[in-house]
């Protein structure tokens, strides 16, 4: 991949993507959106044997033939649902190879590697956040950048971005630094919220801005500035913004509303400034947040692997209001509970309609899910055709602060056996709830029995971050994001419990709400 990298990336960055080209492109891409999904589905599972779909799709008598007449017949969210209720789908834990997928009598195991796109060579690797106990390392091509682009300079248009410079206040991953500059747009600073940055990376990013330099582009040296530090970013922003230019500021949701909020408390107005918000749900009182110090929001909805899913629309009727890209994605819906006799939630069954993924999708959850609208909206997205609206996105698989992500099964093995064993009691005594703070962020709060007697609240905390970094780097510095935050707060409550009496190892937000209206 590196030789790959080297040889074509700076041939790759000097043509531009414009939102003419990502217009035009779309348009073509939604008029044989069938016939690409078919081709893609041939050439990415079906001619390749180690495919947990291909296997999925034999075990449910689902032949190349069959398929194609059920997308005639019913389009391919159609065949996708009939698909899920024979039991072609791919659960969270089942995509992570944590479990295997049990369909009737037969059984199968996956591994996270089974799914990688085989059909397209790979340019370079993402990481992701390490919520299945590891890093998961998901394979990119350099056309999944083009696909970014697109998307971007679409949603860029709809919210009438014109020509951006940008700024990064997140991790030195190259993927997004790619598709800004594909587009032919500056990036004019990068600031990094956890120091040290990884030894791979301080290795890499002299060779990537080498290479990218090549390619007739620049990349701004990665600059230090902690979670904590809101005043920099919010400093320099007020300082380098021009009259007539757009500054898009690239970073997690909570760390623009920290920003917002401390430019709010000196009086100085961020006008001008877009903050393009992602890694956690943006909610109305973060937008609220941002608003009130001038600056606009735009939101994504996206995963490391399974990017550029769905961005906000311009004329959205709550704060988390997106368009799917449907030239790229398909997603339906499938009933299961969250845990054996909990509670049931609509999953999303997401689909790849792109031959630049570097992950297949086939019904595959994303450990999500949201509200599914089929409308018009009268903004630019709208009507080029992308009419499914996804909102009110939560994680059911796994919690997410300060754009770190643990995953049920991790969190499962610390509250039902670390802590018990540590500090008394039993797994009913502790739970997580993900919350949200009075500014906007998301913290975790891990609720300890009263009935426990007297703890060590620094020590239950301590040990839930050392046990949250096991395993790695990546977990290292999730882990210290969420320590640097104050993103844990431990409280002295009983656990939530269901409308049905369930106690549950951890709540999410939403459910979270509901449990505590049904206890009032």
């Amino acid at each position: 991949m590196a030789a790959r990298l080297t040889r074509e990336l700076p041939g790759f960055l000097r043509t531009a993507v414009g939102v003419d080209d990502a217009r035009q492109q779309t348009q073509q891409n939604l008029a044989t959106r069938e016939q690409r999904f078919l081709t893609i589905v041939q050439a990415t599972i079906y001619e390749q044997p180690r495919s947990p779909y291909r296997r999925l799709l034999a075990h449910a008598g689902c032949q190349p033939g069959d398929l194609r007449r059920l997308v005639q017949q019913d389009g391919i969210e159609g065949a996708l649902s009939i698909l899920a209720e024979r039991g072609v789908y791919v659960t969270f834990d089942e995509f992570k190879g944590r479990q295997p997928a049990i369909r009737g009598s037969a059984r199968f195991s996956f591994a996270d590697h089974d799914f990688d796109n085989a059909a397209v060579p790979a340019h370079y690797l993402m990481l992701t956040s390490g919520s299945g106990g590891k890093p998961t390392r998901t394979r990119r091509p350099l056309s999944s950048t083009t696909d970014g682009a697109m998307a971007v300079a679409l949603a860029f248009e709809a919210h009438n971005i014109r020509a951006p410079h940008h700024v990064f206040w997140l991790g030195a991953q190259p993927a997004w630094a790619f598709v800004h500059l594909k587009m032919g747009q500056p990036i004019d600073a990068w600031f990094y919220p956890i120091h040290p940055m990884p030894p791979i990376v301080q290795a890499a990013m002299p060779f990537l801005s080498w290479l990218v330099r090549r390619g007739g582009r620049e990349l701004p040296p990665l600059v230090s500035c902690d979670l904590m530090q809101p005043e920099v970013i919010a400093r320099w922003l007020v300082r380098h913004r021009t009259a007539g230019r757009t500054l898009v500021v690239n970073t997690r949701t909570s760390s623009a509303v920290r920003v917002a909020l401390e430019a709010t408390r000196v009086g100085e107005s961020l006008a001008g400034i877009v903050f393009h918000c992602r890694g956690e749900p943006l909610s109305a009182a973060r937008k609220r947040h941002i608003e009130a110090s001038g600056a606009h929001v735009l939101t994504s909805y996206a995963s490391i692997e399974f990017p550029f899913i769905a961005y906000a629309c311009a004329e959205g009727t709550n704060a988390d209001d997106l368009h799917l890209c449907h030239d790229r994605y398909a997603i339906v819906e499938r009933a299961r509970p969250i845990v054996a006799g909990g509670p049931t939630v609509d999953a999303m069954l997401l689909t790849s309609i792109s031959m630049a993924a570097g992950k297949i999708a086939f019904n595959t959850e994303t450990g999500d899910a949201a509200r599914l609208e089929q409308r018009d909206c009268g903004c630019s997205l709208g009507a080029l055709g992308f009419r499914t609206h996804l909102s009110d996105i939560r994680s059911f698989e796994k919690l997410s602060s300060e754009g770190t992500t643990f995953a049920r099964g991790e969190i499962l093995t610390i509250l039902d056996e670390v802590l018990p064993a540590r500090f008394g009691g039993s797994a009913v005594d502790y739970q997580i709830v993900e919350e949200e703070a009075a500014d906007g962020s998301t913290r975790l709060a891990l609720r300890v029995h009263p009935d426990l007697g007297p703890v060590d609240e620094d020590a239950v905390r301590a040990t839930l971050l050392a046990e949250l970094e096991r395993g790695g780097v990546i977990e290292a510095h999730q882990a210290r994001m969420l320590q640097r935050a104050q993103a844990i707060v431990v409280q002295r409550r009983v656990p939530l419990a269901t409308k049905a009496g369930k106690v549950l190892p951890f709540q999410l937000l939403r459910h979270a709400q509901q449990a505590d209206q049904a206890r009032r």
